[in-house]
């Protein structure tokens, strides 16, 4: 919404009769005939501005507003069929057509249904827009580098399929790039589900010389493909292509993927997919001429937006004239926060909680929970309960919670866990409440209904926007057999309280939405567009001189030794954790000549061999990273010896109790105050190898009951996993590249075993408990690869599976097809 189109909107709210129409018609208050009459003309006047200067996008955005609220509110619908049909939101149209939601449909609008068919693709109807962008791609074959920006649910999923069948004969090895695991399954799944004759790898391991394949991998495992490998991507789909424009290291990553992959092909073709890029050529890096950019700019989805203030009064928002409309004042309830009561006053059947960090997301859904009746539990969640009691443990937060249709999510649960409760909330009626962070954000299809906001912290217009964005999918709403167009307008909720910070007021982000278009805000310093100019500190600027440094070393053919190890480390993704300063290589380059004559080296364990070759002799300012340099204690190297082993021989719940019994012995020995870091940590004290005293990154364990110690032992083996799979992981890899460890040691390491066959398995995403348990029920050979190296099972593992319980059953179905 540009400065014109504010001013004229603000000066039409001045007329009397507007500003009470439009007031009454945003909070649902009852119009009479001469008002409905009023602000349906109105519609029209601002639609035909828009026509007479389409530059004026939000003048049509209001119009389709008043008719969208008009006719969902008094169940009218000629007015928005004839909308749709004019401005192209087809599937409006043929859900009124198909629903009969006009009694006295005429000849004309027959002859237009005729016309609605046109739109029809695989198993929905498109948009005027939707179809002319994806043609549009589809087709362009002379451009390298394309973008297709649409809002959330638009169909960026199966355009993805559809373009790699179109193109089977011309792109021999494809790429889909995806931030995150769960949206690597996802993807996986959808691949799998399309029947595409290729083989689909996962995993940079899995790859044994394929001509042709379809990858779809996170940009470590992409970059990792590449390096080992004389190959290259012949096309490049990249999804949420917003990270590009962050300044952390998987933004710095993917930049690099695509870099890397052009100087091996300077001939491949990259598709950028993101609902919310502003300006496509904001994602060039420097060998970039143009992006030419697919963009469907009109959303059907018109949000609802309410704030909750801390006086107990209730707000509704109408972006267009920029007004809060007092709608409400909620009531005292004994003994009830008036936020809690808020939240079950305005609960539909699927909401989303949106907290930030994991404490506060657990501490909340305990108040929520207090506050909820419980439920007669149906079966499925009977069978959860018992499922996660055995499978986890009895006193796991999320068991109690399930019995008033409460879950959470976060980062710091174990990765399968988080995995099934995402499945669970969908399909299980009894679940209403999910409770969840960022990790929602990223492509994660939960049928949401409707959104509470608990902060404004951080939260940026274009995260709420992608947040809005997950309520209320298209096929949630065009894809029943009732009229469900009233979800094309989410209800979206603020609400101040304690667990936003008292200066920040959510008004202040809210009025930010006014505008449905945002600005790029570019940190990666690898794009084109970055301006280096506008840093101000000088210590970010050096840190991005640096960075600009290592990403060119990284393309570069190099012949010194201490290059060849700089670059090997920034590759590795080590220089977030270890210096790559001259003299801490030069003396690594050392300790390897030595190395290879020395005997004791080969008796160490591989603990010992990641101890003695980076950290040994080496300070905190040498060992940049705090949980790395934890291994220079050997009481830290014994914990890991002995967690390493737990977790490829034990089961989830073993290992919760081991981790319970460690701390138990260690309240014992009075060695109470443990390392947990920031995300859980309660006490900030200065250490011998933690010396910050003002953050809080230990937690007595003295203080804990059992239950929370349970708690906090999931919390610390989800930690300890994440450190061994992202950080000691790279160590080992780094080691085996140096020849430094045999290729026996390195299997062990990463994956527990040298059997090949278990190995494969592993990577193509199957857990180690799991491939145990499919071994001890001699259901191995029931899983064998067809044509294209792709797994597959037969009827006899058909009828196992269906006889597991709910748990191994959906790890399964994950991976394998039947």
């Amino acid at each position: 919404m540009d400065r014109t189109e504010k001013m004229q909107l603000t000066l039409v709210n001045k007329i009397p009769i507007f500003k009470e129409s439009i007031r009454k018609l945003t909070i649902g208050n009852e119009l009479n005939h001469r008002e409905k009459t009023y602000i349906l003309s109105v519609a029209l006047l601002f639609i035909k501005s828009f026509e007479s200067d389409k530059r004026h996008t939000s003048f049509v955005e209001f119009g389709y507003y008043i008719i969208l609220k008009y006719s969902t509110s008094y169940d009218d619908y000629k007015p928005l069929y004839d909308f749709a049909i004019n401005f192209g939101f087809f599937p409006i149209a043929k859900d009124i057509q198909n629903k009969e939601l006009i009694e006295d449909f005429k000849l004309v609008d027959d002859l237009t249904s005729l016309q609605l068919n046109d739109y029809n693709h695989e198993n929905y109807t498109e948009t005027f827009e939707q179809q002319k962008m994806r043609l549009e791609l589809l087709t362009r074959s002379d451009q390298n580098f394309i973008s297709y920006i649409a809002p959330t649910s638009y169909g960026k999923s199966s355009l993805i399929i559809e373009h790699i069948r179109n193109n089977l004969d011309k792109y021999q090895k494809v790429g889909i790039i995806v931030p995150t695991r769960s949206l690597l399954v996802q993807t996986y799944r959808l691949i799998r589900e399309a029947n595409i004759d290729r083989r689909i790898i996962t995993h940079d391991e899995m790859y044994h010389g394929e001509i042709s394949f379809i990858g779809v991998l996170t940009q470590e495992r992409a970059l990792r493909l590449l390096e080992k490998n004389d190959i290259s991507f012949d096309i490049l789909f990249i999804d949420e292509a917003h990270n590009l424009f962050e300044r952390d290291s998987r933004s710095i990553l993917l930049s690099r993927l695509i870099r890397y992959n052009s100087k091996k092909n300077n001939n491949q073709k990259v598709i950028y997919l993101s609902p919310l890029i502003s300006e496509s050529n904001n994602l060039r890096l420097d060998f970039q001429d143009e992006i030419v950019e697919q963009k469907v700019q009109y959303n059907m989805k018109e949000p609802e937006i309410y704030e909750y203030r801390e006086n107990n009064e209730v707000f509704k928002y109408n972006r267009f004239v920029n007004e809060f409309y007092s709608i409400s004042k909620i009531k005292k309830v004994d003994k009830e926060p008036e936020y809690i009561n808020y939240i079950k006053l305005n609960s539909n059947n699927k909401n989303f909680i949106y907290h930030k960090a994991p404490r506060k997301i657990e501490n909340f859904s305990k108040e929520l929970f207090q506050y909820m009746p419980h439920l007669d539990l149906k079966f499925e969640t009977r069978n959860l309960i018992d499922e996660l009691e055995e499978l986890v443990h009895k006193d796991f937060y999320v068991i109690e919670l399930l019995k008033k249709g409460i879950i959470y999510l976060h980062g710091r649960m174990p990765e399968i866990i988080k995995e099934y409760l995402e499945y669970q909330f969908k399909k299980n009626p009894d679940l209403n409440y999910v409770i969840a962070n960022k990790v929602i954000l990223e492509g994660i299809n939960l049928p949401i209904d409707n959104l509470f906001i608990m902060h404004t912290n951080g939260l940026k217009e274009k995260e709420v926007t992608n947040l809005i964005g997950r309520v209320n999918r298209l096929n949630e709403i065009f894809g029943t057999n009732t009229n469900q167009l009233y979800k094309l307008l989410p209800t979206i909720h603020f609400i101040n309280s304690k667990y936003n910070k008292k200066k920040i007021k959510m008004e202040n982000l809210i009025k930010k939405l006014r505008s449905s278009v945002f600005s790029d805000d570019i940190k990666n310093p690898i794009l084109s567009k970055f301006d280096t100019d506008k840093i101000n500190e000088d210590n970010v600027r050096e840190k991005i001189k640096i960075i600009k440094e290592n990403e060119d070393l990284i393309l570069t053919e190099l012949t010194d030794n201490l290059d060849v190890l700089k670059q090997i480390f920034i590759k590795s993704g080590l220089e977030s954790m270890l210096s790559i300063k001259k003299y801490y290589l030069e003396k690594l380059l050392k300790r390897i000549d030595n190395i290879k004559v020395s005997i004791k080296w080969g008796n160490l364990d591989i603990i010992d061999k990641i101890y003695y070759f980076y950290i040994y002799g080496f300070n905190r300012e040498t060992i940049i990273d705090y949980e790395t340099y934890r291994l220079n204690f050997n009481d830290a190297r014994n914990f890991y010896r002995g967690h390493i082993h737990a977790r490829k021989t034990k089961n989830l719940k073993e290992n919760i109790n081991g981790t319970y019994r460690y701390f138990k012995q260690r309240i014992s020995n009075k060695n109470a105050v443990f390392y947990i870091g920031l995300s859980y940590g309660e006490i900030a004290i200065s250490t011998d190898s933690y010396q910050d005293k003002n953050k809080e990154v230990y937690v007595d364990l003295a203080t804990k009951s059992d239950a929370e110690l349970i708690n906090l032992a999931i919390i610390k083996l989800k930690l300890e996993d994440d450190f061994i799979n992202y950080k000691l992981n790279r160590l080992i890899v780094v080691l085996f590249e140096l020849n430094l460890i045999s290729e026996e040691e390195y299997n062990n390491s990463l994956y527990g075993t040298n059997d090949k066959n278990k190995i494969d398995l592993i990577k193509t995403g199957l857990s180690f408990n799991l491939i145990t348990k499919l071994k001890n029920d001699d259901q191995l050979k029931n899983i064998t690869l067809d044509e294209n190296n792709n797994l597959v099972s037969n009827s006899e593992f058909f009828d196992y599976k269906n006889r597991l319980n709910g748990l191994y059953k959906f790890e399964i179905e994950k991976y394998l097809t039947f």
